[in-house]
């Protein structure tokens, strides 16, 4: 299958540090999956089945409930409707895929416990997650036992430095987006003062660092920096105090579900940017942008390693998002598009499908279109994010649109 749409690419930091680029079982969530992965997708063989007709297993833990429920289960839905879509086409060189699926809650205990069931099992890969908490507690489970743990939606510094040589990422860090994007949105739309609002993770406190040097490598200021737990109810303590900074900007570095409730208390207090509301791809989704009040659409601009709704409308995986009865959104899209490049991924390796197999071969990849979804993947032995590239998006009655690419 052919895939068109590219992105341009992002020059990665000289001398920085190197960026990491369905059975379901006894406490597994829905019913058994078999899976069979097909011409669009993947390859064959099992660590424990090489070479033979028995099935592929992978293992996906996501929250299904807790704090990132709400966004994380449509993702969970098309990646699983992408596989049965591409069995239903046949499979891999005539092998199923199978899929155990797991809620995990956004609970890094759970999602633990869950992982260490793959490993019993000895599943070829762990793919699927969707959250910033869970993968830290997970990376080292999987690493000693060899398993690739493939394309969270979420990304973490601390899974980069060191780099665990099982842990892959698709997008660059929420942080790498957001330094990308600030002297993007000075550019066209003139420096001034930023403030950031953060949801507490592994991750919050390098990000609203390294955002705050780009603000001010750029030439601006920043006005101040706030951070509050996952599930926050009220944001209006923060939201009056940022009122009394008047920013040109303020930065989303949160969830989707705190930057609803966020955005909903910058509407009844009355605050809102000179300029302009950043976000990264974290909060590229109609979840979030449903909740945003029309006064406030036209000033949000986020980045995104995925296409908007409106550029996919003539692919693949909006035509299966569809026929599962999904809504396409960004979400959506992600969880078809990563589905994609996993099943790309076995494909290409062949006959024995093992751990080391897919190390091996993801890190031969270079401008590899794997995915309608994504722009071409790079990956190498110390670089394991693969996409080097983002779009930008604005927002157009109602939806987001692409208004921008960086690195142009």
């Amino acid at each position: 299958m052919s895939y068109e749409p590219r992105a341009r690419t992002i020059r990665r930091r000289p001398g920085g540090r190197p960026r990491s680029r369905a059975l379901l079982g006894a406490g597994a969530v829905g019913a058994t999956l078999a899976l069979l992965v097909s011409a669009c997708g993947s390859g064959t063989g099992d660590s424990a089945s090489a070479g033979s007709d028995d099935p592929i297993e992978l293992g996906i833990s996501v929250p299904l409930s807790g704090a990132v429920g709400s966004s994380c289960t449509p993702m969970n839905k098309a990646m699983l409707a992408w596989f049965k879509h591409v069995n239903d086409s046949g499979g891999v060189n005539g092998r199923q895929i199978k899929i155990d699926n797991r809620d995990d809650g956004y609970d890094a205990a759970r999602a633990v416990t869950n992982t260490k069931a793959f490993i019993a099992k000895k599943v070829v890969a762990v793919t699927g997650q969707c959250g910033s908490l869970q993968p830290p507690a997970q990376v080292p489970l999987l690493g000693a036992a060899k398993i690739p743990f493939l394309f969270v939606f979420g990304a973490s510094t601390k899974l980069l430095d060191p780099l665990n040589p099982m842990y892959f990422n698709l997008m660059p860090t929420y942080g790498d987006q957001l330094v990308a994007a600030v002297p993007w949105i000075f550019q066209h739309h003139g420096t001034g003062s930023v403030a950031i609002m953060s949801t507490t993770t592994p991750d919050s406190e390098h990000t609203a660092s390294s955002v705050s040097e780009a603000v001010k490598k750029a030439g601006g200021t920043v006005a101040g920096t706030f951070t509050a737990p996952p599930g926050t109810a009220d944001f209006s303590p923060y939201v009056l105090k940022m009122k009394g900074l008047h920013p040109d900007y303020i930065v989303l570095n949160q969830i989707p579900q705190d930057a609803a409730r966020f955005t909903k208390a910058m509407t009844a207090q009355k605050l809102a940017p000179t300029k302009k509301l950043l976000g990264s791809s974290a909060v590229s989704q109609a979840t979030f942008l449903s909740t945003v009040d029309p006064a406030v659409m036209p000033k949000l601009v986020v980045t995104s390693d995925t296409l908007a709704p409106s550029a996919a409308e003539n692919t693949e995986c909006t035509k299966v998002v569809k026929a599962a009865g999904l809504e396409v959104e960004g979400v959506t899209l992600r969880g078809c598009g990563t589905a994609q490049v996993v099943t790309e991924v076995l494909k290409r390796v062949g006959d024995k499908v093992t751990g080391p197999a897919i190390v091996s071969e993801l890190e031969s990849w270079k401008n590899v279109k794997a995915s309608e979804i994504y722009p071409e993947l790079t990956f190498s032995k110390t670089n394991h994010v693969g996409v080097s590239s983002l779009y930008v998006l604005g927002v157009k009655d109602g939806e987001f649109e692409q208004i921008g690419q960086l690195g142009e």
